[in-house]
């Protein structure tokens, strides 16, 4: 196993590099401490261990994750998903937030933990795996939320071809705190079986979802997935009958969920036969087909990507939770830890 670090911009007196894991199955993991973003997840084939697919989305060149509205691959934060009117209420306290979607606050606000230089606190490389520490202080009333919170991501690479996030999280004022990755996955990769996720299997140990409302804001009503379009509880392929109609975009609730680590779904390409098991233990997963994706990016290898090019599989607490009675679980009081762990197994030899 082997990192590698190289500088690659300043932005605001904040030095900004790209960290490449490269495991001993020639797996190889490349990412920001800007936001966190991930810009490569190439697999091998099976067959040849030296020829890759890159199987998430992402832009040509590094400057344009700085103006990237589409959360390409990024750490969301402080509270991914809508927060209903860019408000919420806690002990009795009304705190206004940025609106950038709408009237509504979106993951995070305008200036979002994905617009935010993370210090590197360490790079460790072992006979266990290869790990690089993120650390981001949130300050008080940024994007309006209380407290300054003390937020650190760890990336992680083993030789199981194990690719796992962690997050952490202290405060010192009672908050809001609902971390998320947001890979855009497409595993028929870039070469000859790039198109659209028309192709994919996936399978979700979900059985409802969060209804919402024209906004996307959820109406704190649980409803069974037990409709064709929606039910992934063994493996389906998406075809055009799930992305018709704006496709999906829902917040599914785990099954048996209990706190522990555990598989939450799983995706594969028919072309390429590669793909990833998610574990989690986070009480819910986002389920998003790329349907408010832009018309064209400048995307690697001169693809232009756009509608529904890629998926997204976001492990999350409830969304919207801060502004409904009875679940206040994505609440962080200053004398608890948040943490979260986000773990893609990946492979190339994925079926049925």
């Amino acid at each position: 196993m082997r990192i590698k670090k190289e500088k690659i911009a300043d932005i605001e007196n904040h030095q900004v590099y790209k960290i490449t894991f490269t495991n001993k199955n020639n797996y190889v993991i490349s990412f920001y401490n800007f936001g966190g973003y991930i810009n490569n997840i190439l697999i091998p084939y099976n067959h040849n261990l030296y020829e890759h697919e890159d199987v998430l989305l992402g832009y040509r060149n590094f400057e344009e994750y700085i103006t990237d509205r589409s959360y390409l691959n990024c750490i969301v934060g402080r509270v991914c998903g809508r927060i209903a009117n860019a408000q919420f209420s806690l002990n009795d306290h009304i705190y206004e937030l940025s609106s950038n979607d709408g009237q509504h606050h979106l993951h995070g606000g305008r200036s979002g933990f994905n617009k935010k230089v993370w210090h590197i606190d360490s790079l460790d490389e072992n006979s266990e795996e290869i790990s690089c520490e993120l650390h981001y202080k949130s300050t008080h009333l940024e994007e309006g939320y209380p407290g300054n919170l003390e937020c650190r991501t760890k990336y992680m690479l083993n030789d199981n071809n194990e690719f796992i996030i962690q997050f952490h999280a202290t405060t010192d004022h009672d908050t809001l705190v609902n971390l998320t990755n947001h890979n855009y996955w497409n595993f028929h990769g870039h070469k000859k079986f790039y198109q659209k996720i028309l192709g994919h299997y996936l399978e979700m140990h979900a059985h409802s979802y969060c209804e919402i409302d024209k906004n996307f804001i959820p109406t704190g009503r649980i409803n069974d997935a037990n409709e064709i379009k929606y039910d992934f509880s063994s493996f389906k392929k998406i075809d055009n009958y799930e992305l018709e109609d704006d496709g999906i975009d829902l917040c599914y609730l785990v099954e048996k969920y209990d706190g522990t680590l555990k598989k939450i779904a799983s995706l594969y390409s028919d072309k390429t036969k590669m793909g990833v098991k998610i574990l989690s233990d986070q009480p819910c997963v986002q389920f998003y087909t790329g349907n408010m994706m832009e018309q064209s990016y400048n995307g690697k290898f001169n693809k232009n990507y756009g509608y529904q090019h890629a998926l997204c599989l976001e492990p999350q607490l409830f969304p919207n939770v801060f502004n409904q009675e009875n679940i206040n679980n994505a609440v962080l009081h200053n004398d608890q830890q948040y943490s979260s762990t986000i773990v893609m197994k990946l492979g190339n030899n994925f079926d049925e």
